[in-house]
């Protein structure tokens, strides 16, 4: 009877294979599209106030600004209510921009419900600007106007959030506590 050869232990563990270390996590894909669009939408609303207060001077801007939103009238009350989701939008947008740069892990938690926020303005807002504009106020024909639009929005939020809370990439992405 022969006894069997002894084994050979390696001194260490195995490590990975050359070439197979783990590629370090990107922006690309539909975070890209997502990051782009947001600096576009954070970008445009302050190059217009940079080319305002270039035009008008900063007192010139602020009265501008403040005299267009000011007064009971219906032009006045139509803007407010439609600025309000645009301001929201704005700040969503920025807060992607700076989340996506600094890999902030809160970004997964925090950024799809700023987006509901801003769905949720939007209805509101819409609904708002048809009550003031009808003489009878709003009614069952303005619901079956808005509604494509708000389930569109909708939509796209629950898509954000879904692709957020799921997604590969923004999981991997998000890296920083």
């Amino acid at each position: 009877m022969t006894t069997p050869a002894p084994r050979h232990i390696p001194a260490h563990a195995p490590g990975p294979l050359p070439g197979a270390e783990p590629k370090p996590v990107r922006l690309g894909g539909p975070l890209a599209v997502i990051f782009w669009c947001c600096c576009g939408i954070t970008a445009l609303p302050l190059a217009g106030l940079f080319t305002l207060i270039a035009e008008f001077g900063v007192a010139g801007a602020r009265s501008a600004l403040f005299d267009s939103f000011a007064g009971p009238g219906l032009q006045q009350q139509v803007l407010r209510f439609g600025l309000v989701p645009q301001v929201l939008l704005f700040v969503w947008a920025a807060t992607v921009v700076v989340l996506t740069v600094a890999k902030a892990r809160i970004a997964i938690t925090l950024l799809p419900w700023m987006l509901v926020a801003v769905v949720a303005a939007s209805a509101y807002g819409q609904f708002a600007i048809r009550d003031a504009i009808s003489p009878d106020g709003a009614d069952l024909g303005a619901f079956a106007a808005l509604m494509p639009g708000l389930l569109a929005q909708a939509v796209g939020a629950a898509t954000f959030f879904g692709y957020f809370r799921e997604g590969r990439r923004p999981q991997a992405y998000y890296i920083r506590g």
